[in-house]
């Protein structure tokens, strides 16, 4: 059983998850900021640290081997991205989001993934068509979701990257990350079909293939909504 720490009201802290996320990190980067900073965004990320739960900057700092002040950045920079909430009696807390919050960010993202899927249709040709299928075949052969998740972001990434947008997917990529820890904490699994999205890409059908987008990003923000309300 892995040994535990306090980390807050919320409960306890797996110490070897945060260990494993540390030496993932570690290295990695070119400033102490930047790597305490992906250290606690993979925790929240990963369901380490659920949301409503309170950060104790003495166990990030230990973890990781670095003092409180990189600590304190980071916070208030994740702050800034919307994963944490710091309070002014209470210290930061992992951010829980409500059912309206989730159907604003999947309203958003059916615009904005709906945009650069329909950039990228246009620069779409067989060498990414077999990468994207790569994804897929990953996607629904896997029996674990941490992995079918992982996939997932792998396809989209991929895909919207043809679309040569980086604004815009910077933006996607923000909000998928917003609601990514609750699909995996709730054990939210979206629905296979994405062959089926396969289909249109190589037809390059691009109002089918936003169409089945659409249905598909309504359909898991629907479930989570039901899930937290």
């Amino acid at each position: 059983m892995a040994q535990e720490v306090s980390g807050g009201s919320r409960g306890e802290i797996d110490v070897a998850a945060l260990s494993t996320i540390a030496d993932s990190v570690r290295g990695t980067f070119q400033t102490v900021e930047d790597m305490t900073h992906s250290f606690i965004r993979e925790a929240i990320v990963q369901g380490v640290f659920p949301p409503g739960q309170r950060l104790n900057l003495d166990v990030i700092a230990s973890t990781l081997g670095v003092s409180r002040m990189p600590v304190r950045a980071s916070l208030r920079q994740l702050e800034s991205e919307g994963l944490l909430r710091i309070h002014p009696y209470r210290g930061a807390t992992v951010s829980i989001l409500t059912a309206p919050e989730i159907a604003e960010i999947y309203d958003m993202r059916i615009l904005l993934e709906g945009y650069l899927l329909e950039q990228a249709m246009a620069r779409i040709d067989d060498a990414l068509l077999d990468r994207l299928d790569g994804n897929v075949g990953r996607l629904e052969e896997s029996d674990d979701l941490g992995a079918r998740l992982d996939a997932r972001r792998s396809f989209y990434q991929v895909l919207y990257e043809r679309a040569d947008r980086p604004r815009a997917l910077a933006q996607a990529n923000h909000l998928r990350s917003s609601v990514g820890r609750y699909l995996l904490l709730l054990r939210v699994d979206e629905p296979h079909g994405h062959q089926e999205l396969m289909e249109k890409l190589r037809a390059r059908d691009v109002e089918g293939a936003k169409a089945w987008l659409t249905g598909h990003l309504a359909h898991v923000s629907r479930t989570l909504q039901e899930i937290v309300a």
